[in-house]
C-alpha cells in the first residue's frame, strides 16, 4: 500500500512516530484510498445444460406428435427435433454477482494504524495475532447485478465438458463485473490511455465496452497537501468501429483475430496523452 501511494518506508516511519489518535495523516493520500476502494464480489452460478434442455424439449415434442396423431393431426416435428439435435453441447450459465466495500473511516483507520500496523522491519507477532482476530472491518453491500453466458458451441465441438464450462464461467464473470462497473459509479475502474495517437486504451468487450459509451479523461495531480487529486481534461467516445474483443477464448474461436490490435480505439481529441486515465460516465 505504501508504494503505490508513492512515499517510501522512511516517511511512513516519520509519520507513525507523530501519529496522534487519528493515525497517520499522510497515509490520507493515494495510499488510503486504495484501502477504502476495497471491493468483494461474491459470485453464485446457475448452470443450465443445453443438452439438458434439447433432451427434454425432445422428449415434449415426441409427446405432442402423439396427440397430434390420436387427433388426426398432421404435424411434422422431424425438422424441430433436428434443430434441437444441432442446438449443440455446452452451458448456458446465469452468474449473480453481489459486489461489496469495505467500511473504511477515521475510527476503523485508526485502530488499524495505532494497533494493527506493522512492516518488515517492525514484525509484531502480537499485533498480527490482533488483526486476525479483529471484528472492526466490515463490508456494505453496494448493489448486484445478473449476467448471462452462452457458450456457442456446435454438436461437433472438440471441447471437452470441463473446459466448455470454464469458458463459459469466466465469460459470465466478465459480463457481470462490467454490468455492476456501469451500473455503480464508485466500482469503476480508471483504466490509463495506451497511446495518444492513436486514442487507444486495453479495454474492449469484456469489459462491456460498447457503441456510444463516453469516457471522461482524468489527469493526476498532487494538491498542496500531498494528496492525489484526478483532474478533468475531456471527453472521449468509443470508435464503433474498433472495439477489442478481449473475451476469454475470443482469439481462439475466431482466427482472424491473431493480427488485429490488442486495444481499442476512441475520438475526441488530439491534447491527451499515454499514461492519462479514463472513466466511463454512461
Amino acid at each position: 500500500m505504501a508504494e503505490r501511494g508513492s512515499y517510501n518506508a522512511s516517511d511512513m516511519d516519520v509519520a507513525l512516530a507523530k501519529s496522534s489518535k487519528r493515525g497517520i495523516a499522510l497515509l490520507a493520500d493515494a495510499g488510503e484510498e486504495l484501502i477504502k476502494n476495497t471491493f468483494v464480489v461474491v459470485n453464485d452460478f446457475d448452470y443450465i445444460s443445453k443438452e439438458e434442455v434439447a433432451n427434454k424439449t425432445k422428449a415434449g415434442l415426441g409427446l405432442l406428435k402423439e396427440i397430434a396423431e390420436l387427433a388426426d393431426v398432421d404435424i411434422d416435428t422431424e425438422l424441430a427435433d433436428e434443430a434441437l439435435t444441432t442446438f449443440g453441447k455446452g452451458y448456458v450459465i446465469r452468474t449473480t454477482s453481489y459486489l461489496y466495500q469495505l467500511e473504511w473511516n477515521d475510527s476503523v483507520a485508526a485502530v488499524f494504524y495505532n494497533d494493527y500496523w506493522m512492516d518488515d522491519n517492525s514484525f509484531d507477532e502480537k499485533r498480527k495475532e490482533a488483526f486476525d482476530n479483529s471484528n472492526i472491518f466490515k463490508l456494505k453491500l453496494v448493489g448486484w447485478e445478473v449476467a448471462w453466458a452462452d457458450l456457442q458451441s456446435t454438436s461437433y465441438t472438440k471441447k471437452s465438458e470441463e473446459k466448455l464450462i470454464r469458458v463459459a464461467t469466466i465469460r459470465a464473470i466478465d459480463a457481470v463485473i462490467a454490468k455492476l462497473q456501469r451500473k455503480y459509479e464508485v466500482f469503476r475502474t480508471k483504466t490509463p490511455l495506451y497511446s495518444g495517437d492513436p486514442l487507444a486504451a486495453k479495454i474492449g468487450l469484456k469489459e462491456g465496452l460498447e457503441k456510444g459509451d463516453k469516457f471522461e479523461v482524468l489527469e493526476q495531480v498532487m494538491d498542496k497537501n500531498g494528496r492525489t487529486r484526478y483532474k478533468s481534461k475531456g471527453i472521449i467516445k468509443v470508435d464503433k468501429s474498433n472495439i477489442w474483443d478481449n473475451r476469454f477464448m475470443a482469439a481462439e474461436e475466431q482466427n482472424n483475430l491473431e493480427d488485429l490490435p490488442e486495444y481499442s480505439l476512441f475520438k475526441g481529441g488530439k491534447k491527451f496523452y499515454t499514461g492519462m486515465l479514463i472513466r466511463q460516465i454512461n
